[in-house]
């Protein structure tokens, strides 16, 4: 029987386009329907009608299990309702409707939400993945614009089973309205799946996007330090490196108000699993202006007091914060803290990052929904930063 076993899930948000992706038990076409979403504006109502109106279908009539539709000629910061469908012989399913809203551009706020470890903390977490729903129920509460996983989302990358065990079904209602990104950690062990399930910018595991004011950077880590050298890089974080020259072109290239970067192993945390070879990254990342590094693999929250040159910062400094937050690992973390850790502490968490022209602010929820750690970046015309 037909039927729809991931999603339907989103990638890939711009001003004018969106990315819907599904995967079927069987290999079957893919059609997206996708509607206008009329607010309604009297009295104190604030939702949005049924949808009614088609603004268009796109279809891909060629079989394939894993579905991936790009939806064009999109309005920017507008929302819309989507319905999927696919045909397997004579069976065929739809999906209910969802709701996406495509990408503000520069000069509007957003937000976004940052977690990691859903499938890194399984081998210690006895509680059958409640965790992972709870983080992402309470991440779906802020509504974010769109969300980042810093890796180890699954605990096999090889086993297809893990990518619905704790990712896509603990996630499911969270990921249907939230486009996401996510990179590498060693539990994906850069498996196929991470290739086939998601849309990301190529070559997938090294990659840039623009949202708002907001460069983004994702690198693969694991490249860098590679299973069998782990916790030492095999030397090429240096030119000549493909991914070490896309991020000096990204870098230099960036016109962006904010930077961030985002990959799985931390340069520093107060921890166990720390990897200071990746620190060779930062004279780099300091020198082009980068706002925020986050980082995940010791399953704790740490975050960092601005850093340049190996030393505190608060004029110039970037921001390292280690978000491994579906899970807590407090015996992983040192008896007594390391000079460059302004705020740690092991339970399960997720950031909440909302971003204005001029203003970061960093929020630390933990799965009850309380806020314990946050921090506030603002910068003026002329890039100063302030840490409040």
């Amino acid at each position: 029987m037909l039927s729809i076993v991931k999603g339907p899930y989103l990638q890939n948000p711009t001003g004018h386009t969106m990315t819907v992706m599904w995967e079927t038990t069987y290999p079957a076409t893919s059609r997206v329907d996708v509607l206008h979403a009329e607010r309604i504006h009297s009295g104190h109502q604030g939702n949005y009608k049924q949808p009614v109106d088609l603004f268009g279908t796109f279809a891909e009539e060629s079989p394939t299990r894993i579905h991936q539709i790009t939806v064009e000629g999109l309005e920017p910061g507008t929302t819309y309702y989507y319905k999927v469908y696919s045909q397997h012989e004579s069976d065929e399913i739809e999906s209910d409707f969802y709701i996406f809203k495509t990408a503000a551009g520069q000069g509007k706020p957003f937000s976004f939400t940052v977690t990691s470890e859903t499938g890194g903390y399984s081998g210690f977490d006895s509680t059958d993945g409640r965790i992972n729903q709870r983080i992402f129920s309470l991440m779906k509460q802020y509504r974010p614009d769109i969300a980042l996983f810093v890796g180890d989302v699954v605990n096999d990358g090889k086993n297809e089973e893990d990518w619905n065990k704790y990712f896509f079904d603990p996630g499911r209602d969270f990921l249907v309205d939230t486009p996401f990104y996510s990179c590498l950690g060693n539990h994906e062990d850069n498996a196929s799946w991470y290739y086939d399930l998601f849309a990301f910018p190529e070559p997938k595991n090294f990659y840039a996007f623009h949202y708002g004011d907001v460069h983004f950077i994702c690198l693969d880590s694991t490249d860098f330090i590679r299973k069998e050298d782990y916790p030492h890089s095999s030397g090429e974080m240096s030119p000549g490196n493909a991914q070490y020259d896309f991020l000096v072109h990204e870098l230099s290239s960036s016109v962006s108000r904010w930077k961030i970067v985002f990959f799985h192993y931390p340069p520093y945390v107060s921890g166990g699993y720390q990897v200071e070879d990746l620190r060779q990254l930062c004279p780099l990342l300091e020198k082009y202006g980068v706002d925020l590094v986050l980082n995940s693999h010791t399953i704790v929250y740490e975050r960092s007091h601005p850093l340049t040159k190996g030393k505190v910062d608060y004029d110039n400094g970037i921001v390292y914060i280690v978000a491994g937050g579906a899970g807590a690992m407090p015996n992983w973390l040192l008896p007594k803290r390391e000079w460059h850790t302004s705020q740690s502490l092991a339970v399960p968490h997720f950031l909440q990052v909302i971003v204005t022209e001029d203003r970061l602010e960093i929020r630390a929820i933990d799965d009850e929904g309380r806020l314990f750690d946050q921090l506030r970046i603002r910068k003026n015309a002329e890039g100063e930063r302030d840490y409040i």
